[in-house]
């Protein structure tokens, strides 16, 4: 089955994280990854924001932003659709702890018919109740 997998996961691929060592493993067990065009946004603003904390150098986001570019070639990356925003405002109205970036991953996934890897809880329990198979890391 191929997974869609969320920004939270694919972060902890490329930076020391809490998630790094789950996440990789998951990874190493070759899995299908699908990513989207809104994950290769919010990589690079979730990287931004670990340099804003102190968590990363400049020169460590460079590094995992350039190691990512490598990487996501080898990937599947959908492109979103405009109805993916309507279906995501649909989801943050049935979920009400679900935020927007994470409604729009699901709101992909469900459209794709894809099971989902996240490292987000909420995330999770929005997934589950849409019915969509969840890849526990």
């Amino acid at each position: 089955m191929s997974i869609y997998v969320d920004t939270s996961v694919i972060v902890s691929f490329f930076i020391l994280d809490d998630q790094a060592r789950k996440a990789r493993a998951w990874a190493a067990s070759g899995a299908r990854v699908v990513l989207s065009d809104w994950t290769l946004t919010e990589f690079t603003a979730a990287l931004s924001h670990q340099v804003r904390l102190g968590a990363l150098t400049d020169q460590e986001r460079a590094a995992a932003e350039t190691a990512f570019d490598r990487w996501k070639s080898r990937v599947v990356v959908l492109g979103v659709e405009r109805e993916r925003f309507d279906e995501a405002r649909v989801l943050m109205r049935a979920h009400r702890r679900l935020r927007a970036p994470d409604a729009l991953h699901l709101a992909i996934a469900l459209s794709s018919g894809l099971g989902l890897a996240t490292a987000d809880q909420d995330m999770r329990d929005a997934a589950v109740a849409e019915g969509i198979v969840v890849v526990d890391l």
